[in-house]
């Protein structure tokens, strides 16, 4: 078995058929299997999948376990050389691509994992697909645009502007997620401590720590509707605290000589200046993106603020 695709599902029925339907497209000529792994869903997903896709091997969990341990289970049961985690709102463009992926992968025995550039279905960039390990520099070159403006520098999260092809960073995103089984015994599965998010980005940069080289591949894209299932969850929503609370649980962890108030106060610095930019380009040019955008960014602001409830 050369593939296995897991993915983990809570009442994401209006995605599932997309998904699959892109991932069936796909011209796949080697021995390949898709787990699907249901986290309690009260909607039809079960029935749908069941009904529509035949060949999707399915785990059903009696109550909603997370993202990092619904996938390792799914990866328990898997027989995959390769392993990628995908979400259920993805969609998969090229009818090619799992070829082109796994060919890249073979080619480069170096690499322990790799992902692909996250549109939005307009074609936007998605941010937040790929970047670099929590750390004073990255927080400081992201918050202050640095990372933006100069491709050199690295931040929180890539610089996707000026690249065509493979690059290696730290962290892949956790919706695309191909890593070798083989390095599976050595680097250890997902941390399960992490209920979801910024689980992709400890995972990644685990598999660093341990020699193996991460890769952003960004001449591949896959659209990533972001957050479908999260956001209909009340605790979650399409506004995460989550989110930021667990990349200032990691940056705590990798810089423990550092002061985690810089990180606080650097990190809301960089969210108020872009609900700042957002807002002036709002005024300006009246798009209603911007102005949604602006607001996020503020509400991101107010809850990065220092204050214990981050802790």
């Amino acid at each position: 078995m050369k593939l296995s695709v897991i993915i983990v599902s809570w009442n994401s029925q209006e995605f599932l058929v997309p998904c699959l339907t892109s991932v069936f497209n796909n011209k796949i000529d080697f021995n390949y299997e898709i787990i699907l792994v249901d986290n309690a869903s009260t909607d039809n997903s079960i029935k749908l999948v069941q009904e529509r896709f035949s060949q999707v091997k399915i785990l059903e969990n009696k109550e909603n376990i997370g993202f990092t341990k619904a996938n390792n289970q799914g990866i328990k049961v898997s027989f995959g050389e390769y392993i990628l985690l995908l979400n259920p709102d993805t969609i998969i463009l090229d009818d090619n691509l799992f070829k082109k992926w796994i060919a890249f992968m073979d080619e480069h025995p170096e690499a322990g994992a790799s992902g692909c550039r996250l549109i939005y279905p307009d074609g936007e960039h998605q941010i937040g697909d790929a970047g670099y390990r929590p750390s004073l520099k990255t927080i400081i070159n992201w918050s202050f645009f640095l990372s933006r403006i100069f491709f050199e520098f690295k931040g929180l999260f890539i610089n996707y502007r000026k690249l065509i092809g493979p690059v290696e960073v730290d962290w892949i995103c956790g919706a695309d997620f191909l890593i070798r089984r083989s390095i599976l015994d050595k680097v250890g599965p997902m941390n399960e401590d992490i209920f979801m998010y910024a689980d992709d980005i400890e995972w990644g940069c685990r598999i660093r720590d341990y020699g193996y080289k991460v890769f952003y591949l960004p001449q591949f894209r896959i659209i990533h509707l972001q957050g479908g299932s999260a956001k209909k969850r009340k605790d979650i929503g399409s506004f995460s605290g989550l989110w930021l609370k667990n990349i200032r649980r990691l940056y705590k962890h990798y810089n423990k000589n550092q002061p985690v108030f810089l990180y606080d106060v650097i990190m809301s610095s960089g969210f108020l200046l872009r609900a700042f930019f957002y807002y002036c380009l709002y005024l300006t040019s009246k798009k209603e993106d911007a102005k949604i955008k602006a607001k996020k960014m503020f509400r991101y602001f107010k809850f990065s603020v220092p204050n214990s409830s981050m802790d």
